[in-house]
């Protein structure tokens, strides 16, 4: 069985103070940095929309269900 996810903390004080002004001016991203998030992105969704055209192929085949499925 799953743990139980914990209450997320409360910062206070300086931690606050810290947290704010990082998150009201983050750190820009490099052109390199960008380029690889970008190559990343893509890569990840042509891989989604391959394992997703399978699925359908299984489904189309099988009646409109995913064998793979059966058990879960």
């Amino acid at each position: 069985m799953a743990r139980p996810i914990r209450e997320t903390p409360i910062l206070f004080g300086e931690d606050a103070r810290r947290f704010l002004e990082r998150m009201q001016n983050p750190e820009p991203e490099t052109p390199e940095e960008r380029e690889q998030r970008l190559k990343d992105y893509e890569f990840m969704k042509k891989a989604y929309e391959i394992g997703m055209a399978e699925k359908r192929a299984r489904e189309a085949a099988n009646g409109g269900v995913d064998p793979w499925f059966d058990n879960v």
